[in-house]
């Protein structure tokens, strides 16, 4: 009886390890995405519209494939939110590319409404964090910038060219930054959690041990 019950808890262990790893381990990959995307955007204003599409594009096509990954990788109630952030990441990503000769003003709205979706997903999903883990409230300033960003795109459609990257860079690599944190402090509170359920349970497993010998 009592080596079943260890047994459960540590498959318990097990699928929860699995399931915060591809957590942190996705969400630092994107924040690795957004960091490169806005210096990218910041440090090249001059770009064409036709080239800020393709880098837009290919950035919203790799966000959806993280938020996928993440739907599959963890299993909580909060599922739903991530498969709805890909189906936006994708659809804005293939949008755009796919849209022939699409204006400046077009663009910046499709930007605008995706930081806006996205935002408020990473505000729903830092509640669900919230249950679990201290530090989702840089999950929750992490949605709200963007949510601020894209409001701040569709009250301003007339910005220049140079001030739209420079803004969209900014916030990118602000909002990596942010994100990287949060994932190396997920990580942290993961590896401790881990530890000590693992140090709770090496008696019982030197116990089982003997008893087999």
């Amino acid at each position: 009886m009592e080596e079943n019950f260890t047994g459960k808890i540590k498959e318990f262990e097990d699928k929860a390890r699995s399931m915060w790893q591809g957590q942190w381990l996705s969400m630092f990959l994107l924040s690795i995405l957004m960091i490169i995307f806005g210096l990218l955007v910041f440090f090249m204003p001059g770009l064409s519209i036709a080239t800020f599409v393709i880098m837009f594009g290919a950035f919203a096509i790799v966000v959806g494939l993280v938020q996928l990954w993440q739907t599959v990788t963890i299993k909580d109630g909060n599922w739903w939110v991530r498969l709805l952030g890909a189906i936006v990441a994708f659809a804005a990503g293939v949008g755009v590319i796919l849209w022939p000769g699409i204006s400046a003003l077009s663009l910046l709205y499709v930007i605008a409404f995706f930081f806006i979706l996205f935002g408020t997903m990473q505000v729903i999903s830092s509640i669900e964090l919230s249950r679990v883990f201290a530090g989702e409230w840089l999950y929750f300033i992490s949605g709200i910038l963007g949510i601020i960003v894209g409001i701040l795109l569709v009250l301003n459609p007339q910005t220049g060219a140079i001030a739209l990257a420079q803004t969209i860079g900014i916030f990118a690599v602000a909002d990596g930054i942010i994100l990287g944190v949060l994932a190396l402090k997920l990580q942290g509170t993961m590896n401790k959690v881990f530890g000590i359920v693992d140090q709770a349970l090496e008696p019982e497993k030197m116990d089982t041990d003997k008893k087999t010998a």
